[in-house]
């Protein structure tokens, strides 16, 4: 494998070595004189990935758990809304980081994009760490004795904002990966879900922004529930889609590199997520649909209707993202006894996809009023507690060593691992 293969398997760096050379963060050749390397700062920004956006949206649904969490315990609603304003401070800095880039190297991050499938799925990640931002503007700004229903509809336009963008990187990537070669089904990433995990939390925090808001207004929440169950269509039925494309390539040419194993939890997202926004748009609709009333759809007992149906789908679901859970779980074990895996950013994609399935247990708990969904809710958060700081341990380290931030991406997808005959 060469060095510029292994850098892409590890994960680090993020633009394109577009003369082949793999030294262009180093020295630049003109006219057979050596220019010395460009500053720091200008490297960090040229080779800034989509795939930092991923630390924020960990922050930001971390956040939410503890806000949400049933078993509440003095000082929780603290820790939550600590995470809260360090994810404003991540959400920010990185899109600071990232319009410098686009201003800075637009050439840089269009041939990234439109050469390596993984920038160009992650950009889902931009919108769905907004989305945990705006959720709590809702569940912790709107609620604050200072907040009120000003900040509710804060909350609402921002989703609105966050929603056009969304579905715009979702049409984007289904026509790049249409009328491009950028991908085939050999080195498909489960990173292809982003954008459709993107659209369910886009339509699980319109239902947790119009259920536990203050002084919530059901004609502004009623479009906001409609449109997320739209949202929420679009996320499942086309990660459908991408699932039984990723099973074949895992038929036909087995599992991806070691170090991409961890990227395997992706696959639990969408199925998660579904359960999750199901649950939450029929709460609020229970909440919302009798104020409006109007039709046959937009009243009380329709929104009864709805609600249950979505504890019920949401069960299925939940199944569905526990059986992907299980197989990544397996294979990374697995990978990790055998000592072939190196820590890279791909491990940040292990919090968000558990995530999901953590907010659905909270809400199952809720719905049932169950003590084991209560319990499970909690030993889940734990376990992504520890994940997250362990992540962020990593990652200083590996900062402080020089391995992020500087590194060169390969334009050549990482082999796979050869299935056994």
């Amino acid at each position: 494998m060469s060095s510029r293969e292994a850098e892409q398997q590890n994960g680090y760096g993020s633009h394109r070595d577009t003369e082949g050379n793999g030294e262009s963060d180093h020295r630049e050749e003109s006219g057979g004189a050596t220019k010395p390397a460009r500053g720091r700062v200008a490297t960090i920004i040229e080779n800034f990935s989509f795939l930092w956006f991923t630390v924020s949206m960990n922050t930001g649904i971390l956040s939410i758990l503890m806000h949400q969490l049933p078993w509440q315990f003095r000082g929780l609603a603290i820790l939550s809304t600590i995470m809260f304003v360090f994810n404003i401070v991540l959400f920010t800095t990185f899109f600071i980081v990232l319009l410098l880039r686009i201003t800075f190297f637009p050439k840089a991050i269009v041939e990234s994009m439109s050469s390596n499938p993984t920038e160009l799925t992650m950009t889902g990640a931009v919108p769905i760490a907004w989305f945990t931002i705006v959720s709590q503007v809702g569940l912790t700004v709107s609620t604050a004795p200072w907040g009120g229903h000003a900040f509710f509809l804060v909350a609402v336009v921002f989703w609105w904002v966050g929603t056009a963008v969304m579905v715009s990187i979702a049409i984007t990537v289904i026509v790049m990966l249409s009328k491009t070669t950028i991908t085939s089904t050999k080195d498909m990433s489960p990173a292809l879900v982003i954008p459709f995990v993107g659209t369910t939390t886009d339509a699980l925090v319109g239902g947790l922004i119009t259920s536990y808001s203050a002084h919530i207004n059901a004609p502004v929440a009623v479009p906001v529930i409609i449109v997320g169950y739209l949202l929420t269509g679009i996320g499942f039925f086309v990660s459908l889609m991408v699932y039984a494309a990723y099973f074949v390539r895992l038929m036909n040419h087995g599992l991806p590199p070691p170090p991409q194993t961890p990227s395997l939890l992706l696959l639990v997202g969408p199925c998660g997520q579904t359960s999750a926004a199901l649950q939450a748009l029929g709460n609020a609709a229970s909440m919302n649909f009798g104020k409006y009333n109007r039709g046959v759809f937009l009243t009380s007992s329709a929104a009864s209707v709805l609600s249950t149906i979505g504890t019920f789908f949401g069960l299925l679901s939940t199944g569905m993202a526990l059986l992907f859970a299980f197989f990544a779980i397996y294979t990374i074990v697995e990978t990790c006894l055998k000592r072939q895996m190196k820590y890279s950013m791909f491990w940040w994609g292990t919090i968000f996809p558990m995530a999901t399935v953590n907010t659905a247990f909270i809400m199952f708990a809720n719905e049932m009023d169950s003590a084991a969904f209560r319990g499970l809710s909690a030993a889940l958060l734990i376990v992504l507690l520890v994940d997250y700081f362990i992540n962020w341990g990593f990652t200083l380290r590996d900062i402080f060593l020089g391995k992020l931030l500087n590194g060169s991406r390969s334009d050549k997808p990482a082999n796979g691992r050869a299935k056994a005959q």
